[in-house]
């Protein structure tokens, strides 16, 4: 309301000036004019305070009306009641900015929705394995429990503690990512070091399953430009969760092969497979938390892929899953070869 009284404020000065300045010489002119000759002066005069109203009019109608509208609902936006807005009637400019109003608004409600469904997954993740402690705890201070199993039971809820550390770790890295706070930092770097320093560095995960983890190359050295300590967090992510979800004594292959300029990292195991109509939901947050897929009730934080997933799009590049239930899991991310002519090279 106050947009709309200060225009009107300034245009009835407009047209007050405008009347009055054509009034003036009126003063000295209709005294030495014929009778004819005043009337067409007192009609345009007319005219001109018409105009005025008219642009007045229009501006409200065009302008003003819809940008009271805008306002308003910008309020009910930040109570969470917006509503989709539409005018028939309004500038290009004013219509513009509704569509990316409308835009924003359905964004800002998809990022609610995500913070809920976030907020409630969390709540739920957290409370299991504080439960699950605090009724060992307890049951050990009763008294309940024999000494002989009170070593097993503290052991549980040492695991528990270190899956909660692990789960918080992991919300961090994750909303420090989504923030851009952790920005990447590209570098060169040799990517099949990388790959034999992770499989070595999971070598007991992979003996405590009996696991056969194969790495194949594509060439002997493969050079990449990106950032090397995220990238290390991706294989590692992918790798770990192949472990965790494959029979024992099964086998794991990672390799890489060329596509254009692109390096592709492939993951592959002949584990449990995920089901076709999941496939598009493993990348959501604690997806694997709400659904137990797989025989040996594998647990992890349900953040792994998500994170895996911010990481490669915040590098610009794809990563995709290609799965069949009963036989197997494949993952394949790209990578940017290095480039002496486009990348700033940097120490390894």
């Amino acid at each position: 309301m106050k947009l709309f009284s200060s225009f009107v404020y300034r245009m009835i000065f407009c047209c007050a000036l405008i009347v009055f300045t054509a009034t003036l010489p009126l003063y000295f002119i209709l005294r030495s004019v014929s009778s004819g000759e005043v009337i067409v002066l007192i009609l345009v005069l007319i005219f001109q305070v018409g105009i005025v109203f008219i642009v007045v009019w229009a501006n409200f109608v065009f302008v003003i009306k819809p940008l009271k509208r805008i306002n308003k609902d910008l309020k009910n936006l930040v109570k969470g009641g917006y509503v989709e807005l539409s005018f028939k009637r309004a500038d290009k400019e004013v219509q513009k900015l509704t569509r990316n109003l409308n835009t924003a608004a359905a964004e800002f409600d998809s990022v609610e929705q995500m913070r809920k469904t976030f907020v409630s997954n969390a709540s739920h993740e957290l409370r299991s394995p504080l439960t699950s402690m605090q009724g060992f705890l307890q049951a050990i201070l009763d008294g309940t429990i024999d000494d002989a199993d009170k070593d097993k039971y503290i052991r549980i809820v040492l695991r528990e503690t270190k899956r909660l550390g692990a789960l918080i770790n992991s919300m961090l890295d994750l909303s420090r990512l989504e923030s851009g706070k952790n920005p990447v930092v590209p570098s060169r770097f040799e990517i099949n070091d990388v790959m034999t320093t992770i499989i070595e560095r999971l070598s007991a995960s992979l003996l405590k399953k009996q696991i056969k983890c194969t790495f194949e190359p594509i060439r002997e050295h493969s050079y990449v430009f990106a950032d090397k300590d995220k990238i290390i967090q991706v294989i590692i992510n992918l790798v770990d969760n192949a472990i965790k979800y494959s029979p024992v004594s099964s086998k794991i292959l990672v390799s890489t092969h060329f596509h254009a300029n692109k390096l592709c990292v492939v993951v592959k195991d002949n584990g449990y497979g995920i089901a076709k109509k999941d496939l598009k939901f493993i990348w959501d947050r604690f997806y694997m938390a709400d659904k137990a897929r797989t025989p040996n009730q594998a647990k992890g934080t349900g953040l792994g892929l998500s994170i895996t997933k911010q990481i490669i799009d915040d590098h610009g590049e794809t990563i995709w899953a290609e799965s069949t239930r009963g036989v197997g899991t494949t993952f394949i991310f790209t990578l940017p070869l290095f480039d002496p002519n486009r990348h700033v090279k940097k120490s390894d």
